[in-house]
């Protein structure tokens, strides 16, 4: 690397990112990594076709490494502790504030708070954990109530007002289930230490004057406010990266076709930026032009908020003029790319773990590497001009962001590259005219007919979307593609900027220095005759050797996408943390996987799309062996719409309780596109499941339907038992006292006995059989069990299993919970620590 002070910034960035990783699986692989890189400087031996490496140089560079990763790693222990009360009231002053139609939120920095629990020795637990976050930042959210009426307050206050307000404070533990958004980086990463939802009313102790650019940014709200907030939302969703006001259905369109980053303002916003301002001020002199032009950047860069990709783009647009300003011609783009990097890292150092911070510096690191190489190739070279720089450009941001998006997201919009070449351009003209707009919104009659016509355009933008995002395979969910094709990857796109000649070439050389090698220490050993060895020597000095390199790389493609190695040699049972809900996935050797159930969905939240699947496909699971729902309640069924849309299933097992199946529960949970599922294996008790490799489930109930119960649909759960070796699990889904009742009667010999025993009902009181339980001798209990207002689990449930010194793990507490079982033994793995 030639520039010298990129290398050492990068070096800082890169020991952050292995800082920053210790919380995540792959950490102590990145660390690996990073320590082999740093020892291979001090004994690299350089050859003829590399630069030679100063050694000050390799020295500087290993402690800028140990400096990053020192900085990131130290952060960690600033992470506030996970917290949760139901019952508080604070005062605190209003930093921003955001209104859409079904909701509003902001952040606060509280001065001071107290519970309004009664004293307990919990109570007193939190409130001793909640001093030290005392004056953070949370964010805040109100809800109308349900005929859309705001609380007394809330539609008065603004950015700077001091408040009372009242309702349940909550810091994030960490991320239970892997794949799925951990909310404490999240939060921390914007400078949140938690969150607080409101109730009541607003109380203003102190009205304060709200900062410029929010009062530039509500009066543009308020003029747009005439047009149905579905519309405006969207529009200032593209002007300023702000997606409150956008309806979550335009928000799939949108990322199913690909173009959800207009809504991310970014390089392509800053770029419309200047090009208008620098239009507009044409008639300056020179320097005023392009010192107006960067103030017109910086100030964009305020009115949306700062977030990293727009500082990103800022930076680099603000190098770009100063460049024409101070007359040095073209700017090293790398180099201001990674100083944005170092100072955002510098200000937060676990913004490297953030997805946004990623696609935003990959994006723009492969438009500035890769599009040049990409316009030569045989599929663009031909083209108009400007359709292969927007070809080129287009290509190389997704070629450089398709790890993380696989990684982070698990889907792949394969029509983005068509929709970005045809609704860019447009979408480009949407924002100039809603920009030309706002910057004339101090005159609303000039104003107004610019943001009429631009919603103009973006109304027929939409209806294309809508038809494109309506195609079949418009998009897929893709498995987490693993460490080894991110490394891959990246180093075929290197291989591309460095030359593929000059790649082959050194491969070539280390392959042939090291099979040479081989060969002497055979001479040394004996094992070889000389003949057979100067024909290898021969051969080896080919240069047809160098076409080896190419199968190489066929290989290892062909590899990676078998990925033999990622095949399960032992069973693993995961208890998902879906909440308050169940979902458990079982993987047998040999890679059939069954899931059964799949999580709760509400109005606001679907586990079968945020975590079921996110799962699932993070764990490696291409297809759904079966899907075994126990019975019709939405916090097992829930999740179902999602999976059975997204995900290939082979077979749906449900309980057979005859025509309990045509009821509304199990016809709205089985509904996939406005079509019922009606091939479904009706499992009986003495049914067997065989799921391959020694592994099967059995059947134990439901052996009659029951009816007139405490709960019908509880009461009629499948329960089933896993036999996997010497071990079983046993699964009861929401079994209660009479369902246990029932197996009493038909199961005189009370044959439910079971190594591993997944409590029913999330630890209902009502599940409490004494008898039932007895028969039962595990070395481990499970609860799978979220945030909830029935009091699960019952105290009397824990108390019984303390009794019997039978150890319990709550779902809530654990995160998802992971049973390995092979003949060596039986291993359990947490998502995270108990808090």
């Amino acid at each position: 690397m030639r520039d010298g002070w990129l290398f050492f910034v990068l070096a800082v960035v890169i020991g952050g990112a292995a800082g920053d990783s210790v919380l995540s699986a792959h950490g102590l692989w990145l660390i690996a990594v990073v320590l082999l890189f740093a020892w291979r400087c001090f004994l690299w031996k350089p050859g003829d076709y590399v630069g030679r490496i100063i050694r000050p140089k390799a020295i500087i560079f290993f402690f800028c490494l140990i400096a990053g990763f020192l900085y990131a790693w130290s952060s960690l222990s600033l992470l506030p502790e996970p917290v949760r009360l139901d019952k508080i009231t604070c005062v605190g002053e209003l930093l921003d504030w955001r209104v859409s139609e079904a909701r509003a939120s902001g952040v606060i920095r509280l001065r001071e708070w107290q519970t309004l629990a009664e004293e307990t020795e919990e109570t007193e637990a939190v409130s001793s954990g909640m001093e030290k976050v005392r004056g953070g930042k949370y964010r805040i959210t109100v809800y109308p109530d349900s005929e859309g009426v705001w609380s007394a307050g809330w539609d008065q206050v603004r950015p700077g007002d001091i408040l009372r307000l009242g309702g349940a404070l909550e810091q994030p533990k960490a991320a239970g289930t892997p794949g799925t958004l951990d909310l404490r980086i999240y939060y921390q990463v914007r400078g949140w230490n938690g969150s607080i939802s409101v109730r009541g009313e607003a109380e203003f102790l102190q009205t304060g004057s709200a900062p410029l650019p929010w009062r530039i940014r509500d009066h543009i709200h308020t003029l747009l406010s005439v047009w149905p907030p579905e519309e405006s939302g969207v529009l200032e969703g593209i002007l300023f990266g702000d997606s409150s006001g956008i309806p979550s259905l335009v928000q799939e369109q949108y990322k199913i076709t690909g173009v959800l980053h207009v809504f991310a303002a970014s390089g392509s916003n800053v770029a419309f930026v200047l090009l208008l301002s620098w239009g507009l001020f044409r008639w300056l002199p020179r320097r005023f032009r392009i010192l107006l032009c960067m103030g017109s950047l910086i100030l964009y860069a305020v009115l949306c908020g700062g977030e990293a990709p727009i500082v990103r783009a800022t930076v680099l647009g603000l190098a770009s003029l100063g460049g024409k300003l101070l007359g040095r011609g073209r700017v090293a783009r790398l180099r201001w790319l990674g100083l944005a990097a170092f100072g955002l890292f510098c200000k937060n150092p676990l913004i490297l773990l953030d997805a946004g911070f990623q696609l935003s510096f990959a994006a723009a690191w492969g438009i500035s590497e890769l599009t040049a190489l990409l316009e030569q190739t045989r599929l663009l070279k031909h083209g108009p001009p400007v359709l292969r720089k927007m070809s080129a450009v287009t290509l190389a941001a997704q070629a450089a962001t398709l790890p993380i998006l696989m990684n982070a997201f698990h889907r792949l919009s394969l029509i983005g590259l068509i929709t970005n070449l045809g609704i860019i351009l447009i979408l480009g003209s949407v924002f100039e005219l809603g920009l030309i707009g706002a910057a004339l919104s101090f005159l609303p009659f000039l104003a107004l007919p610019l943001f009429q016509a631009s919603l103009w355009l973006l109304q027929g933008t939409n209806a294309v979307l809508e038809a494109l995002a309506s195609l079949p395979w418009s998009d897929v969910w893709v498995i987490r593609p693993g460490a080894e094709f991110t490394v891959f990857w990246y180093g075929l796109l290197l291989s591309l900027i460095i030359g593929k000649q000059r790649v082959g070439f050194m491969l070539a050389a280390w392959l042939r220095r090291r099979c040479g090698q081989i060969l002497s220490v055979a001479a040394l050993a004996g094992g070889m005759r000389r003949e057979t060895r100067l024909k290898l020597r021969q051969w080896l000095n080919r240069q047809e050797w160098e076409k080896s390199v190419r199968w190489l790389v066929l290989v290892m493609i062909a590899l990676l996408i078998w990925r033999p190695w990622g095949i399960p040699r032992e069973l693993e049972l995961s208890i998902i943390d879906v909440g308050q809900g169940d979902s458990i996935l079982i993987k047998a050797p040999g890679g059939s996987a069954v899931l059964i159930d799949t999580g709760p969905r509400t109005d606001r939240f679907d586990a079968g799309e945020k975590i079921v699947l996110p799962y699932l496909l993070h764990s490696g699971v291409k297809t759904l062996t079966g899907l075994i729902l126990t019975h019709e309640d939405s916090d097992h069924i829930g999740g179902a719409r999602a999976v059975l849309a997204n995900m290939p299933v082979e077979w749906i097992g449900v309980p057979a309780v005859g025509e309990r199946l045509l009821n509304e529960g199990w016809r709205e949970g089985l509904s996939v596109n406005g079509q019922v599922q009606n091939d479904l294996r009706e499992l009986r008790t003495g049914d067997r499941i065989e799921l391959g490799g020694e592994a099967w489930l059995e059947v134990l109930a439901p052996d009659v339907v029951l009816e007139g119960t405490r709960s019908d649909p509880n009461n009629n759960s499948l329960v089933l038992r896993l036999h996997y070796y010497a071990y079983t699990v046993l699964l009861t889904g929401d079994m209660e006292e009479e369902e246990m009742a029932e197996m009493l009667d038909f199961h005189a010999e009370k044959d439910w006995d079971a190594d591993f025993f997944k409590e029913p009902h999330h630890g209902s009181k009502y599940s409490l059989n004494i008898e039932w339980l007895d028969a039962v001798h595990p070395q481990a209990v499970f609860i799978s069990v979220g945030k909830n207002t029935f009091g699960h689990p019952a105290p009397e449930i824990m108390d019984y299993w303390e009794d019997r010194g039978v150890p319990v793990y709550q779902t809530y507490e654990r995160g998802t919970i992971r049973l390995y079982l092979s003949k060596r033994g039986a291993e359990m793995v947490f998502g995270r620590e108990s808090s």
